[in-house]
């Protein structure tokens, strides 16, 4: 009687164990759920210029929106940009709303206790946004006296602590509003990537630092999807192969790339051998290339 109990006990942890590892087995990569669905879910940024930013008519615009229109294109699926935030990305991504963020995140240990990262394809500069007239001294900010404004989940916030231990923040959800809180003298400072610094100093009423840090930055996908990472950093060497990564760089950064791609800097053996399996690789219309690199790229959406 005793065994039947423990037998009676033990079916139903079995049963429930074997469900889970069945349904372990059977969980398809991102890579199947976006061919099958037809469809490439993109989480992007709305207001890091000229990373990814909506135009004036409202368009999505930028570096990261041109790969992501390539990668769909080669994946032969339709592409949806889906709005993210510092804050919202991560849970969106990891709840399955979006597929991977094609933004401007750095790889860092927190997010990588809960999420996977590319190669970097961004390599960006970290500066500090101040009023114009202001020091534009790095170390004049670093000090507890300061209040420094940044957006949630900057990596840059991290950064700027090993230098000041003591540093005080102000944190906001877009670039905008940390813009806003220094216009208006809530914050004495404010965290931002270059690229965004160069806009608003250009607005005028402000100034920025020479770069205090710099930060390479990646695709974020979701932990344990291999094969969808993989494709992803296949997709990127083969871009770089091509020279259509360098020369999107150049088209929104206006600069070369100061960084290399693939493990320690290199491209891997073979990469633009196209696999049988888990490899999609469409080829690109007739005059793709031509409209992606050009002026008005978003028409490919």
């Amino acid at each position: 009687m005793k065994l039947l109990r423990r037998v009676a006990v033990l079916a139903p942890i079995v049963m429930l164990a074997s469900c889970w590892i069945v349904g372990a087995a059977r969980a398809e990569s991102t890579l199947q759920t976006v061919l099958k669905r037809g469809e490439f879910l993109a989480g992007i940024t709305a207001d890091s210029p000229p990373a990814a930013y909506l135009d004036a008519q409202g368009r999505q615009v930028g570096y990261c929106a041109d790969v992501a229109r390539y990668l769909a294109r080669r994946m032969g699926v339709k592409l949806t940009f889906v709005p993210v935030t510092a804050a919202s990305r991560i849970p969106l991504l990891t709840t399955g709303r979006i597929d991977a963020e094609v933004a401007v995140t750095t790889p860092q240990k927190v997010r990588n206790e809960v999420v996977d990262f590319t190669y970097s394809y961004i390599w960006d500069n970290g500066v500090l946004l101040v009023h114009a007239g202001a020091s534009t001294r790095p170390e004049d900010y670093q000090t507890p006296n300061k209040m420094i404004g940044a957006v949630q989940g900057d990596g840059f916030i991290d950064r700027w602590k090993q230098v000041s231990p003591g540093a005080k923040f102000q944190l906001f959800h877009e670039a905008s509003d940390v813009a806003g809180a220094l216009r208006k003298g809530d914050v004495d400072a404010a965290i931002v990537n270059q690229n965004a610094a160069v806009l608003f100093v250009r607005a005028g009423g402000m100034a920025m630092t020479p770069p205090w840090t710099n930060s390479p930055d990646a695709i974020m996908v979701r932990q344990d999807d291999s094969k969808w990472r993989n494709w992803l950093d296949w997709a990127l060497q083969r871009m770089w192969i091509e020279g259509t990564l360098q020369k999107l760089y150049v088209k929104w950064f206006a600069v070369e790339p100061s960084f290399s791609l693939g493990d320690y800097g290199q491209i891997q053996p073979r990469a633009m051998e196209i696999g049988k399996t888990d490899d999609p690789w469409n080829k690109l219309p007739d005059g793709f290339l031509d409209t992606l690199l050009g002026p008005d790229s978003w028409k490919l959406d």
